[in-house]
């Protein structure tokens, strides 16, 4: 296969504090650079570069994207994440 290649890379996590406030953060890269990330504050994508508003403006009004992102960041992702900690719990107390 010839012809030129590119890298669509996607980045997501999120953090619970002490007080159970949940942050959480989703982006995505092109050919290692910022091309689109979340706000979770305004479930709206933010635009890094003039290429990306076209993926924005089609990602914004897409309710049911963001909510499903907003749910996942919010919820899922740190359900996951406490399952991960009690997994390797053992293993991170260790010293």
């Amino acid at each position: 296969m010839r012809g030129v290649f590119h890298t669509w890379q996607m980045m997501y996590g999120c953090k619970v504090d002490d007080d159970g406030t949940v942050t959480g953060y989703m982006q995505f890269g092109y050919d290692g650079e910022d091309f689109v990330s979340f706000d979770l504050k305004t479930l709206s994508w933010v635009a890094p570069t003039p290429q990306s508003v076209i993926t924005k403006n089609k990602w914004d009004p897409n309710t049911g994207m963001n909510k499903n992102t907003e749910n996942y960041l919010k919820n899922i992702c740190p359900e996951w994440l406490q399952k991960y900690l009690t997994y390797g719990k053992h293993t991170l107390e260790r010293k």
